[in-house]
């Protein structure tokens, strides 16, 4: 018999399992996350910086929307630390699960990203990402050897040069046929006509009034004794003209007006435009292209290329099992890292959104010298 039971009775004994139990339950309640809880701390979105694209906030009048919280310790490693409520307006409201962590003092800054892998690329140490892009390098150079054997072997030569040839050929007709590449090209043909204007009223107007002086006195000593003779039969002798013309010409290209108008023209934003909208509508015509799919897929099927790809399959097999260790922290020791497996969940649902990393104010300068315009700055705001 229990001492409970021999001074008190049984139903004492289960009145002080009860309250025991009760104590338990509270005490582990105290560490979870409460769901109508007040805002520890409150941030408000920063304005969009110039060309930064508009980001995913709530509509005006849609519900708050919850936004899960992560705090980025001194080594870049991630935990869960809270659940933010983004408001209409741009408000943000989070509730710390623990506000008395001590690790917090390194979340006095904060961030907003959509959930996407590049998240984990920015969040990465500069030795984490260096080591990524030396693989990443070593990979494009393995595939550029790669490459190389196979467009110089005579099974790629034999059987499908020639077809590739003619498919990009179509792509090219067809991009240039489309409606939105004319008028991208029209509009770089209207704005290159006054740049050229200014250049040749300026420049090439310069180099051309120097060679009018020799020009006339040349033509004058060229031309003097047959505009004296009564008895002319011959044609002026105009070779002074072209002579001026090859050192006007000369001058220019010593001069690089040229290279200086090309360079003026190719900086235009109409010139990027016509492009990237050229560019974008040869993949898109190649997208479409049956024939394409077809040959590719016997290219990848034929045995005879596959010999070919060695350069590239040991860098592209170092840099798979390099990847997940240092992105989604799956190292000895380690946690697994908190905001990866949030991203990878995201991924493979399909259910992004907003996520919010807490940092310090040397971390968050850090990543927005990295990326001024994907990540959201979140400025301190006063809690309601």
């Amino acid at each position: 018999m229990t001492p409970v039971n021999a001074l008190f009775g049984k139903p004492a004994a289960i009145a002080a399992s009860l309250a025991l139990g009760a104590l338990f339950l509270s005490a582990g309640w105290t560490t979870l996350p409460t769901r109508h809880a007040d805002a520890t701390v409150s941030y408000e979105l920063a304005a969009p910086m110039d060309g930064m694209p508009a980001a995913s906030v709530a509509a005006p009048a849609a519900a708050p929307i919850p936004v899960p919280v992560f705090l980025m310790q001194p080594d870049h490693a991630t935990m869960r630390s809270g659940t933010g409520l983004l408001q209409p307006d741009g408000r943000v409201d989070i509730t710390l699960f623990d506000p008395s962590d001590p690790r917090l003092i390194h979340g006095s800054e904060a961030l907003m990203f959509n959930t996407e892998f590049r998240v984990l690329w920015l969040l990465a140490t500069d030795e984490e990402r260096a080591r990524l892009w030396h693989g990443i390098e070593e990979v494009g150079r393995g595939l550029r050897t790669a490459m190389d054997g196979i467009f110089e072997s005579p099974e790629f030569t034999g059987e499908y040069r020639d077809a590739l040839q003619e498919i990009g050929r179509m792509a090219i007709e067809e991009a240039w046929r489309a409606p939105s590449t004319r008028a991208t090209y029209e509009e770089f043909l209207r704005s290159a006509e006054p740049m050229l204007h200014d250049i040749v009223g300026r420049d090439l107007k310069a180099i051309a009034m120097k060679q009018v002086e020799p020009l006339v006195w040349s033509l004058i000593g060229a031309n003097v004794g047959m505009a004296l003779d009564p008895f002319r039969s011959q044609s002026w002798d105009l070779a002074p003209v072209d002579q001026a013309i090859d050192a006007v010409l000369r001058e220019a290209r010593e001069a690089g007006l040229v290279n200086r108008a090309a360079r003026q023209l190719a900086d235009s934003w109409q010139a990027k435009a016509f492009l990237k909208t050229f560019a974008g509508n040869v993949v898109d015509a190649l997208a479409h292209q049956q024939r394409l799919r077809d040959v590719a897929g016997r290219m990848v099927n034929d045995p005879r290329l596959a010999a070919y790809l060695k350069p590239v399959s040991g860098p592209a097999g170092d840099l798979a099992r390099l990847a997940p260790d240092l992105l989604f922290g799956v190292q000895a020791g380690a946690d697994l890292n908190a905001l990866a497996a949030h991203t990878f969940q995201g991924f493979l649902t399909g259910r992004g959104g907003p996520l919010i990393v807490m940092m310090s104010a040397r971390q968050r300068e850090d990543i927005l010298t990295l990326d001024r315009y994907s990540p959201r700055i979140l400025l301190h705001a006063v809690p309601q």
